[in-house]
């Protein structure tokens, strides 16, 4: 990354407030002190680390839902089987009866 991406990027940061209990403020600041980082990176780190994961859930979830529907149509309707396919499964066979 170059400066003028870096100073780019700096001028479209944005603030967000929040009010929380104070407790956890100060559990927040001890874990960022035992990461060696501020507060803020350790919450930007933090917030970032759980988008992605929700992220990824979803992603799941949308494949699953997919290959699902995927499974139930090959269930429906089997490919058939030509020359090709059926050495292949004779030779995976094999391989399973020997190993």
């Amino acid at each position: 990354m170059n400066k003028s991406q870096i100073q780019s990027e700096t001028c479209q940061n944005s603030t967000i407030t929040a009010r929380v209990p104070f407790h956890l403020k100060q559990r927040w600041q001890q874990a960022a002190i035992l990461r060696g980082v501020t507060l803020t990176d350790f919450l930007i780190t933090a917030a970032n680390d759980a988008t992605s994961e929700v992220f990824e859930e979803e992603e799941r979830i949308k494949l699953s839902e997919r290959d699902s529907l995927l499974l139930m149509e090959m269930l429906a309707r089997p490919p058939i089987i030509n020359e090709r396919m059926s050495k292949a499964i004779y030779e995976e066979l094999e391989q399973m009866r020997n190993y």
